[in-house]
């Protein structure tokens, strides 16, 4: 005898309706459209016709459960096929999103029943009289056997067997064969679902740069995609690592933070999504912002197995927070600090020269005949001229010195443990380097001058409106005295 061959999508055809084996067969040949075939949803059409067709009932149909509470269920007719015309009812408004109440004993058990993955069988005429009898008897079922569709341990739905025609009842055999049927539907689901989620992250990768990732907690090993790990787009799979690898990838001053965080959070509300930025490294050295989000998957008994979800690039909106952050410490003309976070600073200091018994001075100035300046020249010149005199301030800085503009052309540098001698050798050569630095504009060649007045704090003065009123004074008496110098004002002269 020689070797036969022959399609699948053959087999079963000759069986007899109703047969164990022309169930098998119906169930076999739909597996394989499911699975890489039509797939989800053409395929549970497919999958419909054929079992009708084996069994002969009247009707094969799937009710989707929507929402299920302790007195109202809502389902959906969402897919079915029918012998004949006349046993149709997909597209009857009673069967769209329709909601039904539980509080009838034998509806309550049916749906709990359905809800613990249990199947059930009935001949309408042996049915206790009722809403449930009434309902199916309108229907003109004479028998009923339905499978719930369980996905993920919940009851996505029901699949459902109607003959108006027969009181048949069910054998434990064709049951279980059905059983089978109900599994390739939720298999059908979980498909289109992941199908789903590609579709998602697909689009989540066009819109921002992002990879997936999943920790378990049982191996200790984390799986990524590779997009954010590699400088380059690379052609390769999802990468695996242990955790101590993982953690090498993450900046240092970023490892121990991320673990007090996961930490915190699984001892928190795990119902919540969890974020963390933290920079890291690609296979090129090169280090790059990312937010890790994810959520936890428990087991039956809360243990947590999986910390799962995406690593999105950030550093655009690093780079723009880093923006605003400096736009609110820093003068935007100037790029000196600002007033507002100067005077905060002005306050640490004064504190810290109190507590220390150390002494603190402060230069405040500003630049000679400026008025002159914008009024003939205009503002552009006058801008130039409070950044040239910014740099130049700043060329003079010690490590711990302050520069910061208060406002037009007024300036004031900060001197943390510095006396009035110190003080005043540092502001002379402010005045020295202004006068002989000169600045172009508009083809011409400007020089300028400052004037500055000196305070300094010797333990007395608590407050930086008080400190900066003295150099302001000090400040008046070198304008009165002919601009261009320095005078000095300190703690003892204030009693």
């Amino acid at each position: 005898m020689g070797i036969k061959t022959g399609n699948f999508k053959n087999l079963g055809n000759s069986y007899e309706e109703g047969s164990n084996a022309a169930l098998l067969s119906a169930i076999a040949r739909s597996a394989e459209e499911l699975t890489s075939g039509k797939g989800w949803p053409d395929g549970v059409n497919d999958l419909l016709a054929a079992l009708g067709q084996a069994t002969g009932v009247s009707r094969v149909w799937i009710f989707q459960t929507i929402k299920v509470t302790d007195t109202h269920i809502t389902q959906n007719y969402t897919f079915e096929w029918a012998a004949a015309p006349r046993y149709k009812q997909l597209g009857m408004p009673m069967f769209s999103m329709f909601t039904n109440k539980i509080n009838r004993p034998e509806y309550r058990e049916t749906v709990q029943s359905r809800l613990r993955g249990e199947w059930q069988k009935m001949v309408i005429d042996q049915l206790e009289p009722g809403w449930l009898k009434d309902t199916l008897e309108v229907q003109k079922i004479k028998s009923m056997l339905t499978i719930p569709v369980m996905v993920e341990d919940n009851w996505w739905g029901t699949l459902g067997f109607d003959d108006c025609e027969r009181a048949y009842d069910w054998s434990d055999v064709e049951i279980a064969l059905l059983k089978t049927a109900g599994y390739l539907i939720s298999n059908a689901v979980l498909r289109d679902r992941l199908s789903a989620k590609r579709r998602q992250f697909s689009i989540l990768k066009e819109l921002t740069d992002s990879s997936v990732w999943e920790f378990d907690f049982k191996t200790g090993q984390i799986w990524c995609s590779p997009e954010l790990l590699h400088s380059v787009p690379v052609p390769t799979d999802n990468i695996r690592f242990s955790l101590h690898k993982a953690m090498h990838l993450i900046h240092p001053d970023d490892r121990r933070p991320l673990i007090s965080s996961i930490s915190r959070y699984l001892k928190g509300d795990r119902k919540k999504v969890f974020r963390f930025d933290m920079r890291l490294f690609t296979d090129c050295g090169d280090l790059r912002w990312v937010e890790l989000i994810g959520n936890i998957r428990s087991n039956d008994s809360g243990k947590p197995e999986q910390l799962a979800g995406i690593l999105i690039d950030i550093r655009k909106r690093k780079r723009e927070e880093e923006r605003l952050r400096a736009e609110a410490i820093t003068d935007p003309l100037t790029g000196v600090t600002n007033r507002r976070l100067f005077e905060h600073r002005l306050q640490e200091f004064i504190d810290h020269s109190i507590n220390e018994g150390t002494e603190l001075s402060v230069l405040f100035f500003d630049i000679d005949h400026f008025k002159e300046l914008n009024d003939k020249y205009g503002h552009q010149a006058g801008d130039k001229g409070l950044r040239h005199l910014a740099k130049i301030c700043e060329s003079y800085l010690r490590h711990n010195d302050i520069l910061a503009r208060l406002g037009g052309d007024e300036f004031v540098l900060l001197l943390p443990k510095t006396d009035p001698k110190t003080a005043s050798a540092i502001g002379k050569r402010l005045l020295d380097a202004v006068k002989s630095t000169p600045f172009e504009y508009d083809g011409k060649i400007h020089r300028m001058t400052i004037s500055i007045g000196l305070a300094s704090n010797d333990g007395r003065l608590t407050t930086p409106a008080r400190l900066i009123e003295r150099a302001d004074t000090a400040l008046y008496e070198a304008k009165q005295r002919g601009r261009n110098r320095l005078e000095t004002l300190t703690g003892c002269l204030l009693r």
